[in-house]
């Protein structure tokens, strides 16, 4: 069986055991490239190639391809849905869903016709949506109180990675994936992989800012706003603020407070 794999659902659950009681880990969008650890018949357990996180997936979602055809898929796949979620369509602006496909996830485009795209997914189908519903992976999106202003309220899923639920650090990634900044999938590592911000007392805009009990792990991790404001996922998406004179004051996050690092 070929090592490598490219997703082809709109989001893979990714478990700790190969069952569907077990603990879910995270997801992987549609378009992403995995590396095949240890196959089943109905569970394999994967690696992300673009983040190293590991897990078991149903063998349903993924579509095995050579080395070559992985590596093409990922040449092509130079777009990416820059809004929550798409509905393709058969045709431009009509026709029957193809399948719903979620923000950030890669994807190709075969041609443009006026304002609509004709997009092409990992297994091959073809879908249509707006021109304007897509970014090209080297441009970034324009502004993180943009990317911020459009999750606001999203809920909290433990694993979750897509905007109809996140958790803390599957929030955070994904923000910054659409910035242009690829960075690990947990809080803990997020902080391992960061870099010093020196002495200040407060973080500035786009820092990531950690939590946790004094000499523990990091559990929970947001996005600095500046001016105190943290951007993060607990209960819901929701902005919160380390300043005491803030109507947005979260006594509880402030007491937590470790850390704050550059991505």
């Amino acid at each position: 069986m070929s090592r490598d794999a490219v997703v082809r659902i709109a989001a893979l659950d990714v478990r700790r055991s190969p069952s569907h009681p077990s603990e879910l880990k995270s997801q992987l969008l549609m378009g992403e490239r995995v590396r095949i650890l240890s196959a089943g018949r109905k569970w394999s357990k994967v690696e992300n190639q673009a983040d190293g996180y590991r897990g078991w997936v149903r063998e349903w979602g993924l579509l095995h391809l050579s080395a070559s055809e992985a590596g093409e898929w990922e040449r092509s796949a130079i777009w990416r849905v820059g809004r929550s979620h798409l509905e393709l369509r058969a045709g431009p602006g009509r026709g029957a869903i193809v399948t719903p496909i979620f923000w950030n996830s890669p994807v190709a485009v075969d041609r443009f016709e006026g304002s609509s795209a004709r997009v092409r997914l990992p297994d091959g189908r073809h879908g249509w949506t707006e021109r304007r519903f897509l970014r090209r992976a080297d441009r970034p999106a324009t502004s993180l109180d943009q990317v911020v202003a459009a999750l606001l309220g999203v809920p909290y899923l433990w694993g979750g990675r897509t905007p109809l639920g996140f958790d803390c650090s599957g929030f955070v990634q994904q923000v910054l994936a659409s910035l242009g900044t690829a960075i690990p999938r947990d809080a803990h590592e997020q902080f391992m992989a960061g870099r010093g911000a020196g002495q200040r007392r407060t973080p500035r805009k786009g820092e990531l800012v950690f939590f946790g009990r004094p000499g523990g792990r990091m559990t929970h991790v947001g996005i600095s706003l500046g001016r105190g404001l943290v951007a993060h996922a607990q209960g819901t998406v929701h902005v919160s603020s380390l300043i005491p004179s803030n109507p947005l004051y979260d006594r509880a996050l402030a007491g937590s407070l470790r850390s704050f690092r550059r991505p």
